[in-house]
């Protein structure tokens, strides 16, 4: 019953966006109402029902077999003098990340219902329902990443610091300020668009660009992680899954159309840039499965911008519209069904 509920309002959200002659104030309400429900459905999700709420209730007992931020000891703190119960963690996280980042949707793009739907089903699940620290650290980098279009990289840094104090983690994403969203030249997009090959041939050569850190204590970290497998008992990234060859395909596409594209988007080439990071460490770090796809998926939020864009380089625009309610629909299965982050 959750997960039907939550693919029918992630279909939903996705059908909604063809209704462009709705009044304002419905489509506020529709919204709005919308992200309350599923803010509720992480708040009060049954234990056990996603991957990590049971490592949770152990962390909540204080039995902790990881590093854990200070903000998770002080929200576990207050909680437990006031609810005392672990389902308040997940209140107070659901109520800190999900509705803040939905927020930011709005002030992004004016295609918001196509954004949620994208995020409903991929980072909703991921984040805010199974790696709730770090989905509450993506709330305030989305707020970064709006400020940082607004050309405030000062605001943007100090939140992106803000979002360490949730998961350490988000300190990678401190690059995002030294990252410039200049026009981007006919070469500057064939640079972008030859970085992945070079990525995949770090794999397919086997070519270790970890040992070339020059840190010791930074190879001690990252060999904690080396033979790790994933859910699905793989130890090192398939760069050519399902999941992985959609999202490039989106992405050559959208470099293809640039120019059609662009005026729809002013930060179009952000965009680009932190998608290729985000493939590039697929391939860099892919000596761990595990490790490798949580750093990608830190920069890989900017998949939820991204696939609504298409909309803008098809006609008519209702075929855009359908491609992005296919994909949300696939990228669901496969989070639900094959990678098992929710029990259905």
């Amino acid at each position: 019953m959750f997960v039907a509920l939550l693919f029918i309002l992630m279909v939903s959200m996705a059908a909604f966006s063809f209704l462009k002659n709705e009044r304002p104030t419905t489509r506020s309400l529709v919204f709005m109402g919308t992200v309350g429900i599923i803010t509720l459905m992480a708040a009060l999700r049954p234990l056990g029902i996603d991957k990590d709420s049971l490592q949770y209730y152990s962390y909540y007992l204080g039995q902790f077999d990881d590093i854990v931020e200070p903000s998770f000891i002080l929200i576990r703190d207050l909680v437990q003098l006031t609810l005392d119960d672990v389902q308040g963690v997940f209140i107070a996280y659901a109520l800190l990340a999900i509705p803040l980042k939905c927020f930011v949707f709005t002030k992004l793009s004016d295609e918001y219902f196509l954004l949620l739907a994208v995020y409903m089903s991929n980072f909703l699940i991921l984040h805010d329902m199974t790696q709730i620290r770090v989905g509450a650290a993506m709330a305030f980098i989305f707020l970064a990443f709006y400020f940082q279009i607004q050309g405030k990289r000062w605001i943007s840094f100090l939140l992106i610091c803000v979002s360490i104090f949730f998961h350490v983690s988000a300190a990678l994403m401190l690059c995002l300020p030294l990252l410039p969203n200049k026009d981007l030249k006919m070469w500057h997009r064939w640079v972008l668009a030859g970085i992945p090959f070079l990525a995949f041939s770090t794999v397919l050569f086997q070519i270790d660009l970890i040992s070339l850190i020059p840190f010791d204590f930074v190879q001690d970290k990252l060999t904690i992680y080396d033979g790790i497998k994933d859910s699905k008992g793989a130890e090192t990234v398939n760069l050519f899954n399902a999941a992985i060859m959609v999202k490039m395909m989106v992405f050559y596409f959208l470099l293809w159309k640039y120019t059609i594209i662009k005026p729809y988007c002013s930060y179009l080439p952000l965009l680009l840039q932190l998608f290729v990071i985000s493939y590039v460490c697929l391939g860099v770090f892919n000596f761990s499965a595990v490790f490798a796809s949580r750093i990608s998926e830190l920069f890989c939020f900017v998949e939820i911008l991204m696939v609504p864009l298409i909309i803008h380089a098809i006609e008519p625009k209702w075929i855009g519209r359908l491609f992005v309610l296919f994909y949300v629909i696939g990228i669901f299965l496969l989070n639900v069904v094959y990678a098992g982050l929710l029990t259905y």
